[in-house]
Protein backbone atom coordinates (compact mmCIF):
# COMPACT_ATOMS: atom_id res chain seq x y z
CA UNK A 1 0.00 0.00 0.00
CA UNK A 2 2.29 2.84 -1.16
CA UNK A 3 0.96 6.27 -0.52
CA UNK A 4 2.53 9.80 -0.77
CA UNK A 5 4.77 10.97 1.81
CA UNK A 6 2.31 13.78 2.33
CA UNK A 7 -1.14 13.14 3.42
CA UNK A 8 -3.32 16.68 3.47
CA UNK A 9 -6.73 17.68 3.44
CA UNK A 10 -6.84 17.41 -0.38
CA UNK A 11 -5.34 14.40 -0.82
CA UNK A 12 -8.86 13.09 1.57
CA UNK A 13 -10.92 15.10 -0.82
CA UNK A 14 -9.62 12.86 -3.49
CA UNK A 15 -10.17 9.57 -1.89
CA UNK A 16 -13.69 10.57 -1.12
CA UNK A 17 -14.20 11.79 -4.53
CA UNK A 18 -13.20 7.91 -5.24
CA UNK A 19 -15.41 6.78 -3.08
CA UNK A 20 -18.61 8.84 -3.86
CA UNK A 21 -18.54 9.91 -7.49
CA UNK A 22 -21.97 11.33 -7.40
CA UNK A 23 -20.91 14.06 -4.67
CA UNK A 24 -19.59 17.42 -5.91
CA UNK A 25 -15.85 18.58 -5.25
CA UNK A 26 -17.44 21.78 -3.21
CA UNK A 27 -19.33 19.48 -0.88
CA UNK A 28 -16.62 17.01 -0.11
CA UNK A 29 -14.31 19.68 0.98
CA UNK A 30 -17.18 21.68 3.31
CA UNK A 31 -17.72 18.01 4.67
CA UNK A 32 -13.89 17.87 5.34
CA UNK A 33 -13.44 21.29 6.76
CA UNK A 34 -16.66 20.91 8.97
CA UNK A 35 -14.75 17.63 10.34
CA UNK A 36 -12.20 19.13 11.24
CA UNK A 37 -13.62 22.52 13.00
CA UNK A 38 -15.34 20.05 14.97
CA UNK A 39 -12.78 18.62 16.73
CA UNK A 40 -10.62 21.81 16.52
CA UNK A 41 -13.80 23.71 18.68
CA UNK A 42 -13.84 20.56 20.93
CA UNK A 43 -10.38 20.79 21.92
CA UNK A 44 -10.22 24.67 21.99
CA UNK A 45 -13.38 23.66 24.73
CA UNK A 46 -11.34 21.40 26.91
CA UNK A 47 -13.31 18.37 25.36
CA UNK A 48 -11.36 14.98 24.82
CA UNK A 49 -12.05 13.75 21.09
CA UNK A 50 -11.59 10.39 20.28
CA UNK A 51 -11.76 8.90 16.97
CA UNK A 52 -12.01 5.00 17.69
CA UNK A 53 -9.42 2.36 15.88
CA UNK A 54 -7.60 5.45 15.56
CA UNK A 55 -6.52 7.61 18.54
CA UNK A 56 -7.45 10.49 21.12
CA UNK A 57 -6.30 13.85 21.46
CA UNK A 58 -7.02 15.87 24.74
CA UNK A 59 -5.64 19.57 25.61
CA UNK A 60 -2.88 19.61 29.03
CA UNK A 61 -3.26 22.91 31.02
CA UNK A 62 0.38 23.87 31.42
CA UNK A 63 0.38 26.31 34.18
CA UNK A 64 2.73 29.81 33.94
CA UNK A 65 6.37 29.90 35.17
CA UNK A 66 8.75 32.35 35.82
CA UNK A 67 11.93 32.22 33.45
CA UNK A 68 15.61 33.72 33.04
CA UNK A 69 16.71 35.64 29.75
CA UNK A 70 19.93 33.81 29.67
CA UNK A 71 21.15 36.73 27.31
CA UNK A 72 20.01 39.38 29.83
CA UNK A 73 19.75 37.61 33.45
CA UNK A 74 16.07 39.20 33.31
CA UNK A 75 13.09 37.52 34.54
CA UNK A 76 10.41 36.45 32.39
CA UNK A 77 6.90 35.41 33.41
CA UNK A 78 5.43 32.64 30.74
CA UNK A 79 1.83 32.35 30.94
CA UNK A 80 -0.26 29.60 31.21
CA UNK A 81 -0.72 27.52 28.22
CA UNK A 82 -2.17 24.43 26.37
CA UNK A 83 -0.27 21.53 25.08
CA UNK A 84 -2.04 19.36 22.52
CA UNK A 85 -1.56 15.16 23.02
CA UNK A 86 -2.22 12.30 21.05
CA UNK A 87 -2.75 8.64 21.85
CA UNK A 88 -3.22 6.17 19.32
CA UNK A 89 -5.20 3.38 19.93
CA UNK A 90 -4.48 0.30 20.04
CA UNK A 91 -5.54 -0.83 16.76
CA UNK A 92 -3.63 1.93 15.07
CA UNK A 93 -0.48 0.81 17.05
CA UNK A 94 -0.97 -2.55 15.47
CA UNK A 95 -1.18 -1.23 12.15
CA UNK A 96 2.02 0.47 11.92
CA UNK A 97 4.00 -2.67 13.62
CA UNK A 98 2.44 -5.12 10.96
CA UNK A 99 3.42 -2.78 7.72
CA UNK A 100 6.47 -4.04 5.71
Amino acid sequence: MARNSLFTKASIVDSLKKSHPELGNDLLEKVVDIFFNEITTALVCGDRVELRKFGSWVVRKREGKTVRNPRTNAKIVVGDKGSLYFRASRDLIKSLNTVK
